[in-house]
């Protein structure tokens, strides 16, 4: 089973968490388990954001960006995008429900696999 950095918006929390649902472990379809950024640490700065952004994307096998209304310039999705490059992780964006936003800039020129809010989709890029 894949082991998915999920990133997403803090403010689009709710939603992004309920892409749990989705996996094997949860009745889905999806052959992996989510994880993701759990505590807000922003309030400690830009080097502990970075240390929790590290510490959870440290095993995965593939990083999933879901593109919200405001992932596009969100600074922290940016950086999550430069660590899966760096580690050479396979890249799917997925859009959240009823959103129109843009990818997020750092991903305008990397290879990425995209697909729409839909678990059997998602299942046919995680394998």
């Amino acid at each position: 089973m894949k082991k998915i950095f999920v990133s997403y918006n803090f403010n689009d929390r709710n939603t992004s968490h309920s892409i749990k649902g989705m996996s094997k472990d949860n009745s889905g379809p999806v052959n992996g388990r989510f994880v993701f950024v759990e505590k807000n640490v922003s309030g400690e700065g830009d080097s502990a954001i970075d240390r929790e952004i590290k510490n959870t994307m440290l095993y995965c096998d593939i990083a999933l960006f879901l593109v919200g209304n405001e992932s596009h310039n969100s600074p922290w999705i940016e950086r999550e995008v430069e660590l899966a490059t760096s580690k050479n992780l396979p890249i799917i964006v997925m859009r959240q429900p009823n959103t129109s936003g843009g990818i997020p800039n750092s991903l305008k020129n990397r290879d990425y696999k995209e697909c729409s809010w839909s678990a059997q989709n998602l299942s046919e890029l995680v394998y």
